[in-house]
């Protein structure tokens, strides 16, 4: 059967669900060096990768649907990474060789964030009405809040250096270094279109699976606090276009609305930018540009649910 204009569910109903779970993060950026006046100009000037983020998130999910069929669903969450690796690594030739230089970070302070809402409509199938199929749109927020601390350079190479920028030739101790307290906060947003498939499983619980794919404005900003020639606190900017693929698998025990159930969710997301442009800010007032490349970001996550139903 399905839900078609003028017919009602029975009832109406809300869900409100409470989840604590383990995620796991990468994100990388690279830049060009198409604008350096020196004359070298490497198509991977830059590139920075947070690895193994091993981040604690809290996230809160509500779903109402009205009689009419209409649903909404909306959910927020945060966390904070408990572990996880920087590198940074720069360039003199392209296709990254000619390496000169490369730092292995900690990411101690790093945060995440994510805010989502959409609506769609539900369609009932199976002889009970125990399958729903509901396509949404809806609109999201993603937040990476990245710090790079406690220094530590792996490699120099100054004749390297030397073929970008001759005043790079002068030689660099390798070692932990101080002060580092470096910023990078990414943001992801745009709208999206999802399908969820929910099955009523009776005693047996509720299965679902959900699908998005989500077009994402890309800005991030960036404070390189020991970069003496760059401005402070906003060293440079990134934005860029690109696009977002989000599955999630789950299972709940059967909804009631007298208690809570229990339930397990696992999702994977990958994001990805195209070309767009990395501008920078000098401590001198003047303005560069050069190109950034692209952004990858990829997490998966386990979450425990504490979930509750409320008929109306």
């Amino acid at each position: 059967m399905l839900l078609l204009p003028g017919m009602v569910l029975a009832e109406a109903e809300s869900d409100l669900a409470l989840s604590l779970g383990y995620r796991l993060d990468e994100l990388d950026w690279n830049i060009n060096g198409e604008n350096n006046p020196l004359g070298s100009d490497p198509n991977i000037l830059s590139e920075l990768e947070w690895r193994d983020l091993d981040i604690l998130e809290l996230k809160a999910e509500i779903v109402s649907t009205s009689r009419e069929g209409i649903v909404f669903r909306g959910n927020l969450s945060h966390g904070w990474v408990l572990d996880g690796t920087n590198r940074d690594s720069d360039y003199a030739g392209s296709n990254r060789t000619l390496e000169f230089s490369r730092s292995v970070n900690d990411v101690e302070g790093s945060r995440v964030l994510d805010l989502s809402g959409g609506l769609g409509n539900t369609f009932f199938f199976g002889e009970t009405e125990q399958y729903r199929f509901i396509p949404m749109a809806g609109y999201s927020y993603h937040k990476q809040a990245l710090r790079m601390t406690n220094g530590n350079q792996v490699l120099w190479d100054s004749g390297n250096a030397a073929i970008l920028d001759p005043s790079l030739a002068g030689s660099q101790p390798l070692g932990p270094f101080p002060g580092l307290n470096s910023t990078y906060d990414a943001v992801w947003t745009g709208p999206w279109l999802a399908a969820d498939v929910i099955w009523d499983a009776g005693e047996a619980g509720r299965l679902f699976a959900r699908a998005e794919y989500h077009w994402v404005n890309y800005s991030a900003q960036a404070n390189w606090n020991l970069r003496s020639d760059f401005a402070h606190p906003v060293s440079f900017k990134h934005t860029a276009d690109g696009t977002g693929q989000v599955l999630e698998l789950g299972w709940q025990q059967a909804p009631s609305r007298y208690y809570w159930v229990l339930g397990i969710s696992l999702k994977l997301q990958s994001w990805a930018t195209g070309r767009g442009v990395d501008r920078i800010f000098f401590a001198d007032g003047s303005v560069g540009e050069t190109g950034l490349n692209e952004v990858n970001w990829s997490s998966q996550s386990i979450h425990f649910v504490l979930r509750k139903s409320f008929g109306r």
